[in-house]
């Protein structure tokens, strides 16, 4: 924010510039992702609902997190 409290405007054709270890940052994240992407072993497919009951059960009873 700036002194007057207002967030500054961001142009969204000047690229941000980055520090070289925030860049890196972005890079290792970028590649997860994509790990992630290209991931067809299944796992997630197994783990999610079992995820999902337990979030469900041990959040407040007036309402769910995730529809079933």
């Amino acid at each position: 924010m700036d002194a007057a409290g207002k967030k500054p405007a961001v142009n969204k054709d000047r690229p941000v510039k980055l520090s070289r270890s925030e860049s890196s940052r972005v890079r290792k994240i970028k590649q997860l992702f994509d790990e992630w992407l290209e991931d067809s072993s299944g796992y997630d497919e197994k783990a999610w609902p079992e995820l999902k009951r337990a979030l469900n059960e041990n959040h407040s009873k007036s309402h769910k997190l995730f529809d079933d």
